[in-house]
């Protein structure tokens, strides 16, 4: 089951990333600059897309300076404050995100076991532990 944004929603993410927001017919961007780095991002929320021959839904894209990155059918979002927003897909074994910061910064995890989430963190293997932390902050939002 995919997310569909709503205004309200756009009006919320805009508060925590700022930027330049435009407006299209199902459809939102916002272009990010970060005046310190120089760097910028455009960050694309799109609802109701043909993801595949029978689902639609709403499909998150990335663009940095340091790659491209897109999210299919993104089923949650949430703000962790002050400056970052968590879009969130998921099923009952795994997770993917894609989390924005206003200072352009884009971290993407891609199919993680979601049995992270709750694990003691000094058990887990280092390679593992930053994504256990980051989306640890998630747990809130998953069905």
């Amino acid at each position: 089951m995919s997310y569909y944004f709503t205004k309200d929603d756009i009006g919320t993410i805009s508060k925590v990333l700022g930027g330049e927001l435009r407006e299209y017919d199902n459809s939102w961007s916002f272009k990010l600059n970060n005046p310190e780095t120089s760097q910028t991002l455009v960050l694309s929320i799109h609802n109701n897309i043909q993801l595949n021959k029978n689902n639609s839904g709403s499909l998150i894209s990335v663009q940095t300076q340091h790659g491209y990155f897109e999210m299919h059918g993104c089923m949650a979002y949430m703000v962790f404050e002050p400056d970052e927003v968590i879009f969130v897909f998921y099923n009952e074994e795994t997770l993917s995100s894609l989390i924005i910061g206003k200072q352009c910064s884009c971290s993407m995890f891609g199919n993680i076991s979601r049995d992270i989430l709750n694990a003691d963190f000094s058990e887990l293997d280092p390679a593992v532990l930053m994504a256990a932390m980051q989306l640890s902050l998630t747990e809130s939002i998953l069905a």
